[in-house]
């Protein structure tokens, strides 16, 4: 083995240690509120038993810690998609019901758009039935076609 591939089996496998250690630290919360949990369990298993064996890996691994180390997102991304945990907080705040027609609300709603500014708190955001929320979304394209 070259004495580059060395230090870079050597760099990989402290990456690797510490995925697995940010993955175990953090493995009750991620399995209940993150959706690509089994994504990240197989990764790190693979990394465990294969090491990393192409270039593809490695970014992913660089990835994969990057998020690991951000997690959980306190108070969720300011603008990007909303967390599992976000979208419950609302519509547990909302009493599970539609905030326009008082039905069952089955999504969240961001009442200034984020293309806008709108930002992912608390005060910005309102649970809506799916019809209530299509119906929004169909007033905004039609009014962006004008």
């Amino acid at each position: 083995m070259k004495d580059t591939d060395l230090k870079r089996s050597m760099k990989h496998r402290t990456k690797i240690q510490r995925l697995t250690r940010l993955f175990q630290s953090k493995k009750a919360e991620l399995s209940a509120g993150y959706q690509g949990y089994h994504e990240l369990l197989g990764f790190v298993d693979h990394c465990q038993r294969w090491g990393i064996t192409e270039r593809g890996q490695e970014k992913a691994l660089d990835g994969w810690i990057d998020l690991l180390e951000r997690w959980p997102f306190v108070g969720g991304a300011p603008t990007g998609p909303l967390s599992h945990q976000q979208r419950q907080r609302t519509r547990v705040r909302d009493g599970f019901v539609c905030t326009m027609c008082g039905r069952p609300a089955d999504e969240v709603h961001h009442q200034t758009s984020r293309s806008n500014g709108g930002r992912n708190k608390p005060e910005n955001l309102t649970s809506l039935c799916s019809q209530c929320h299509e119906k929004i979304h169909q007033t905004k394209s039609t009014v962006n076609k004008k």
